[in-house]
């Protein structure tokens, strides 16, 4: 299940979706697109991860899990975490990286990381 997070320029969590309708406009609105399933001229991710888009307003942080796919144009700015690295430079650091986020997503939706 696709998960979308809006942040603030300062990197606060301001709102989550997961509304497939409602992620798939936020991200058209900065020229990305997203799916499911094979689809020609896109490779699918292997395994879960956390795509970070800069917007006017702050950032779009989208949980995708295998299976799925992320086309971001070229040239626009973003960041890919699948939890391998310790930091990003240009993120800013208030933003969560991947663990923090499916955490954060997880007590959203009132579950527990430590029962999965």
């Amino acid at each position: 299940m696709p998960v979308l997070a809006v942040f603030d320029a300062q990197g606060s969590w301001r709102d989550t979706h997961v509304c497939d309708g409602w992620i798939t406009e936020h991200l058209a609105g900065q020229g990305v697109s997203w799916g499911r399933g094979k689809k020609k001229g896109q490779r699918m991710l292997e395994s879960a991860g956390l795509f970070y888009v800069p917007t006017a307003d702050g950032y779009l942080g989208l949980l995708v899990e295998a299976g799925e796919w992320v086309s971001v144009p070229d040239g626009k700015p973003h960041f890919f975490d699948a939890g391998e690295v310790e930091s990003f430079d240009a993120l800013p650091a208030s933003l969560p990286l991947f663990e923090a986020f499916v955490e954060e997503v997880l007590s959203l939706t009132g579950n527990d990381a430590d029962e999965e």
